[in-house]
């Protein structure tokens, strides 16, 4: 006997109530980072067969997926993890730059006048003023000289603890990557091969994370 008009309704409730749920969790998630959408998946019960034909006996719900593209998702960790390598080499790009090139402070004024001062004396060395300026002149690029030293030294240090930093917070996304990866194989065991959908898009969140600090 099949299961009879009531049953094929309820069945039909059933799943209607499950995609209520999946839309509620996707409107509550939907500013949360790393949340993919997730749907459900409908397909008909295997009909009964009469002698009048097969019948039909409602729907089930087989699974609840997430709306992911695998190579969407490796296209943004790519460009992410570039974009933080990019980003943290500007920083450091622009501040080299700025220490050289400033008009007014960096070093090519200095050596500017350096050699104006050498022209200077090559052309008059007899000038008594000639060689005081190239004295001084001198004097103020040696003290460019070395407070670039000083400024290089300290973002040596700063990169040196940057990197430290980085370092631990690599480790810790590499401890909750394997944790999630435990929690996802178990969690999916027990669901008889059934996606964990939040535990894996949190795991996609902090792979992106670590890629743009690895890059970074």
């Amino acid at each position: 006997m099949g299961i009879g008009i009531f049953g094929i309704g309820i069945s039909g409730m059933n799943a209607a109530q499950a995609g209520l749920v999946t839309t509620g969790h996707n409107i509550a998630n939907a500013a949360t980072p790393g949340f993919s959408r997730q749907e459900i998946v409908q397909t008909s019960v295997a009909p009964q067969l009469t002698g009048s034909g097969f019948i039909g006996q409602g729907t089930t719900v087989v699974t609840i997926k997430r709306q992911y593209d695998d190579v969407l998702t490796n296209q943004l960790a790519i460009a992410q993890s570039q974009g933080a390598e990019v980003g943290t080499y500007s920083s450091y790009i622009g501040q080299i730059a700025s220490l050289l090139a400033d008009p007014d402070s960096g070093l090519t004024p200095r050596l500017q006048d350096f050699f104006t001062a050498v022209d200077g004396v090559a052309a008059h060395p007899e000038s008594t003023p000639s060689r005081q300026a190239l004295l001084s002149s001198a004097s103020a690029l040696s003290s460019s000289f070395q407070s670039m030293d000083q400024y290089f030294e300290q973002m040596r240090q700063s990169l040196n603890s940057e990197i430290t930093s980085s370092v631990g917070f690599i480790n810790s996304y590499a401890r909750q990557i394997a944790s999630l990866n435990h929690s996802i194989s178990v969690s999916e065991s027990a669901g008889s091969q059934l996606p964990a959908n939040d535990l894996r898009d949190q795991r996609d969140q902090l792979v992106a994370s670590l890629n743009q600090q690895v890059r970074a």
